[in-house]
């Protein structure tokens, strides 16, 4: 629904239209707007938005084109400013997908901005209409992310199907079809294993995190889910190998007899800014390649040393790496 603009609200839409500075919504004064410590982010921001205008096609056009033509960074606020509302408008229409309103509007003011770095003003086409495709894709992403624990866009099928699944369906019933699996995917030109994939995800009933999970009292689901950073026990362990591996390859050092194998040991293969196979020929009177050989030597020495004293099931794409 749009709003009527008070007075209030077109004199200072007028103001707004004329200014030359920063054009951010900080501006507006929170005081003017009856802002309250008890005022919600949402409501507060919304607020804010009454104060501006949306401006005629005629108007986004010309904006368009000095931000096009001249770079004109105030034309290209002006004409940001202005769809915010829009923004808005569209957030709203997936709001029953996630709670918090504000992460929509966010992510589609993303969209706003992307439409406006690609937008060419001579294609005929209104500012706004291409504004929405990318204000959508951006809120539509940011679900497809978010809202479902198991990530179903994984795939270009899966992005596919996410984005028209339900379009597909209700375009067959118009037709007279029954939307079976094998339909849709006829229909979308996908395989059918991701349309069964993708839709027992997206008819599934939202599960809260929060909910206690079956057979787990005081247990939420949440709380049962696997986490994708380490646990402190695997953080623990590989600290711990990590330690013994730094002890292992400086007793190593210690015990190599010869000094150039102690050269090529420390001044390449484990040094930080190793040196060349042929910096180090040149500095023992060798070719290149006797220096790679006595490298793969080292290398097997350091092999045997390592899992005698570690077991081996150390993991060996470590030991390629030295």
């Amino acid at each position: 629904m749009t709003m009527q603009p008070t007075v209030e609200n077109s004199e200072s839409s007028a103001a707004l239209a004329e200014l030359s500075g920063d054009l951010s919504l900080p501006m507006f004064s929170e005081g003017n707007l009856n802002i309250t410590p008890d005022t919600d982010a949402t409501s507060a921001y919304l607020m804010r938005l009454n104060y501006i205008e949306p401006l005629p096609a005629e108007e986004q056009q010309e904006l368009a084109e000095r931000y096009v033509n001249e770079n004109d960074q105030e034309a290209g606020k002006m004409l940001i400013l202005t769809n915010l509302r829009l923004v808005v408008k569209l957030a709203r229409e997936y709001s029953r997908r996630w709670s918090n309103i504000l992460d929509l509007i966010q992510e589609g003011n993303v969209g706003l901005a992307e439409a406006l770095t690609r937008y060419d003003p001579y294609r005929g086409v209104k500012f706004t209409s291409y504004a929405q495709y990318w204000i959508r894709a951006m809120i539509l992403n940011y679900l497809m992310n978010h809202v479902h624990p198991v990530k179903i866009g994984s795939s270009r099928a899966g992005r596919k199907l996410f984005y028209n699944l339900k379009k597909a369906r209700r375009a067959l019933i118009k037709q007279g079809e029954e939307p079976t699996p094998a339909r849709v995917a006829e229909y979308l030109d996908v395989d059918e294993k991701e349309v069964v994939r993708v839709a027992a995800q997206l008819d599934a009933p939202p599960v809260r995190l929060d909910a206690e999970a079956p057979g787990y009292e005081s247990t939420t689901i949440g709380e049962r889910m696997e986490s994708d950073v380490d646990t402190p026990e695997q953080l623990a362990s590989d600290h711990d190998l990590a330690k013994r591996l730094q002890s292992s390859i400086d007793a190593f050092g210690e015990q190599i007899d010869t000094q150039r194998k102690r050269a090529i040991w420390f001044e390449r293969m484990i040094a930080e800014d190793p040196k060349t196979l042929v910096t180090l020929g040149d500095e023992w009177d060798v070719s290149k390649e006797r220096i790679r050989q006595v490298e793969v030597q080292i290398r097997e020495e350091f092999k045997s040393f390592l899992f005698e004293r570690l077991g081996r099931e150390i993991e060996v794409e470590f030991l390629e790496s030295i």
